[in-house]
């Protein structure tokens, strides 16, 4: 898991990272970390991570995430497989969840 200073997240890296650990336990080829202050490219470099996977749940998500996808790839070869979301769950956004537990 890395930061993006842009970004306040709901929770704190310690909690996020707990989270993951906690959904992801029973995947034995599964490894929850963080490097915050890093770049993705630098950090996948360094565990010799050749792809990352990313969800999409709109065309708008793609036009964010390609741009950097091209430019990771560039700066170290690291690919980028976009995986789209189910069309059911695709009204789901952090914004949504946040905005439905404040009620």
């Amino acid at each position: 898991m890395l930061t993006n200073p842009a970004k306040a997240g709901r929770f704190f890296l310690p909690e996020r990272l707990a989270l993951l650990a906690d959904v992801t336990g029973d995947l034995v080829n599964v490894t929850v970390d963080s490097s915050p202050g890093r770049l993705l490219v630098d950090y996948c470099r360094e565990a010799r991570i050749g792809v990352i996977v990313r969800g999409v749940r709109t065309p708008a998500d793609l036009e964010h995430e390609l741009p950097m996808a091209r430019a990771n790839r560039h700066l170290s070869g690291l690919e980028t497989l976009f995986v789209p979301t189910s069309p059911a769950h695709a009204y789901l956004s952090s914004t949504l969840v946040t905005a439905t537990t404040r009620r």
